[in-house]
């Protein structure tokens, strides 16, 4: 029966979500792990249910996109589920986490430049198709630590995006690829009474984000797989 909203699962119900391997509860994926889903959460909505690795396949690809704004963007790093566990009745939630950084400098822009641009692609048999393009006026490193909210324990505390970008992980076991154009050099400072502000993200990685959306849509007619908010300016 699906629970109510707002309530938090009990740990036989995540329990439920999991297979026993080695004595140790790990997340179900593929449809296996949809189908317990949907005996815990109604799923009826689109924006609700997590896709599939099919799903993934039909979507546009970077090579495709050919739009030149996209050249813009660097390969930062690598992002990788790592399922939930449960051990000893003790719950390990699911953890995105980032691998394989192309060099010191994309470790630096992933820490911690304020205001970027970003394209999460999924490679499959050699073709990388494009999941999301969003912003972030934080560094990519703090939207990470939003994305990890999106655990199935807090389903219906978390955002929509943050749980289909962290359920979709789970359910499809892909690593995706995380692409950053960096603005942070458009940064700006106040001077008030004499006295300076912090740094702050310049308005252009919004503004970057509704340009790569709109050539997406005016290109395939749709928009990227992950990006379900309303409207594509939609600080996401």
């Amino acid at each position: 029966m699906a629970t109510k909203q707002g309530q938090k699962l009990s740990l036989n119900e995540l329990k439920s979500l999991c297979d026993f391997k080695n004595g140790i509860y790990i997340s179900k994926s593929g449809n296996d792990y949809i189908n317990a889903l949907s005996k815990l959460f109604s799923l009826t909505n689109k924006n609700d249910k997590p896709f599939t690795i099919e799903d993934i396949k039909k979507q546009p690809t970077l090579r495709e996109f050919n739009f030149s704004g996209k050249n813009d963007y660097e390969f930062i790093c690598k992002l990788k589920i790592q399922p939930m566990t449960i051990e000893n009745n003790n719950r390990k939630n699911e953890n995105i986490v980032a691998i394989d950084f192309a060099n010191h400098n994309a470790k630096q822009i992933f820490n911690n430049s304020l205001g970027i641009s970003y394209i999460l692609t999924c490679p499959i048999n050699n073709n990388e198709h494009i999941i999301k393009i969003g912003q972030t006026r934080t560094p990519f490193k703090a939207r990470l630590n939003s994305y990890n909210c999106g655990s199935v324990y807090n389903w219906r505390t978390a955002s929509t995006t943050n749980i289909k970008i962290k359920q979709s992980m789970v359910t499809t076991r892909q690593i995706f690829n995380l692409y950053i154009y960096d603005c942070s050099e458009d940064q700006y400072i106040i001077v008030w009474h004499g006295v300076k502000s912090s740094p702050f993200a310049s308005p252009k990685s919004l503004a970057v984000e509704d340009i790569m959306i709109k050539k997406f849509i005016e290109q395939f007619n749709q928009k990227p797989l992950a990006n379900i908010q309303a409207n594509a300016t939609t600080i996401d």
